[in-house]
């Protein structure tokens, strides 16, 4: 009997240590998920046109191991309102961009869809623009989940 508990707790053992939480992006509207994504790479850039500047800007966050969003660069053609105009922790010029590096931790981010084109999430290897989920104006929130999955 002392035998098979041996090899039981060994099996549990050998299942809990194979496990791994694997972070994912959710956005979320009106308490509902209308968006998900396992984020392995727990990195994603927030794309949005300045609406006055009408010049793409580009916010690049990774998911942290608590759950936070953490925006650690911004990257914009031109300066207008709502723009970096500090330096944060770094700032250079590359490709014609401005690139202002910082550290600002979000427990959620919530947002209006805008009614200008490209305003979305752009991944590794794919995006989703939030018209496609969304309608104008409506208010949606990007948060941070962990979903526990066997290791590979």
């Amino acid at each position: 009997m002392l035998r098979f508990f041996r090899v039981v707790v060994a099996v549990i053992a050998t299942i809990l240590t194979n496990f791994q939480d694997v972070p994912m992006l959710q956005i979320v509207k009106q308490e509902q998920i209308i968006y998900s994504t396992l984020l392995p790479d727990r990195e994603f850039a927030l794309a949005f046109i300045h609406s006055v500047e009408m010049t793409p800007v580009y916010e690049y966050y990774r998911i942290d191991s608590d759950g936070s969003l953490v925006l650690y660069e911004t990257r914009y053609s031109s300066y207008g309102a709502g723009l970096p105009s500090e330096p944060g922790e770094g700032f250079q010029t590359e490709n014609g961009q401005f690139v202002v590096k910082m550290t600002r931790k979000f427990g959620e981010i919530s947002l209006r869809v805008s009614h200008i084109n490209g305003h979305g999430i752009l991944f590794k290897d794919k995006s989703i623009m939030f018209k496609e989920i969304a309608s104008e104006n409506e208010l949606i929130t990007l948060r941070a989940r962990f979903m526990r999955m066997f290791k590979q």
